[in-house]
C-alpha cells in the first residue's frame, strides 16, 4: 500500500506594480493577481505527477475576507505550478503577496521532500533563466539552499497568513550572479513540489 507522505497547500493573492512616470497612480502589471477571475485568465499550468486528489482552485473567505484565494494541493510526487510572464521595464517594482504556504513531510525519516513556494523568476530576452526570488515553506530534506541566484525567503510559521513586499531593485541585491540590465522578464509562479511519496 502507497503512503503518502507530503501536504501541499498555497493559498495566496499576488500583485506587483509599478508607478508610472507621469502619474503617481500604481499600476498592476499581473493579470488576475488577485484570483478574483477565472485562473485561466492570466496564469497558465505546468503540472507532473497530476493525481485525482490535487486541487487547484480558487476559495472565498479563506484568509477572513469575501475575495478569492487559490488553493494548490499536491499529495505524492510531483509538482503543479502556476505562472505568468510579464515584461521587466524597470527594476524599481514593489510586489507584495499575502499568503499561508505549508509543506508538510509526513515521515520525516524519509529522505523525501517536499516545498510550497512563490517564486519570482528572473529571465533574458530569450526567457533564459538568470536568478530567482522564492518565499518557501519547505521541509527539512529540502535541498534548496542560498545561492548567488537563488534567494530563499524562509516562512516564519506554517498555517499562518503572512504579508510579503519587497521593491525588486532591493531584492536583486541578494542576487550578485545576476547582471540587472540582463533582466527583460518576470516571471511569476506559485508552486508546489515533492520528490517522492
Amino acid at each position: 500500500m502507497r503512503k503518502t507522505f507530503f501536504l501541499l497547500v498555497i493559498f495566496i493573492i499576488v500583485s506587483a506594480c509599478h508607478r508610472n512616470s507621469s502619474s503617481p497612480i500604481i499600476n498592476k502589471v499581473i493579470v488576475n493577481g488577485d484570483f478574483e477571475q477565472d485562473l485561466n485568465s492570466g496564469w497558465q499550468r505546468n503540472t507532473s505527477g497530476l493525481k485525482y486528489s490535487d486541487e487547484i482552485a480558487r476559495y472565498q473567505n479563506l484568509d477572513g475576507d469575501n475575495d478569492f484565494e487559490l488553493v494548490i494541493e499536491k499529495i505524492n510526487a510531483g509538482h503543479i505550478k502556476l505562472y505568468q510572464t510579464i515584461d521587466f521595464p524597470t527594476s524599481d517594482l514593489q510586489f507584495s503577496a499575502k499568503a499561508n504556504l505549508r509543506a508538510i513531510e509526513y515521515n520525516p525519516n524519509a529522505s523525501y521532500w517536499a516545498a510550497a513556494a512563490i517564486c519570482l523568476r528572473y529571465l533574458n530576452d530569450s526567457y533564459q533563466l538568470l536568478g530567482e526570488t522564492r518565499i518557501v515553506s519547505k521541509t527539512a530534506h529540502c535541498p534548496w539552499q542560498n545561492t548567488s541566484t537563488l534567494h530563499l525567503i524562509n516562512v516564519p510559521h506554517m498555517d499562518s497568513w503572512y504579508n510579503y513586499s519587497f521593491k525588486i531593485s532591493e531584492e536583486l541585491s541578494h542576487l550578485s550572479g545576476i547582471t540587472v540590465s540582463d533582466i527583460k522578464k518576470l516571471q511569476i509562479v506559485v508552486m508546489d513540489t515533492t520528490n517522492g511519496c
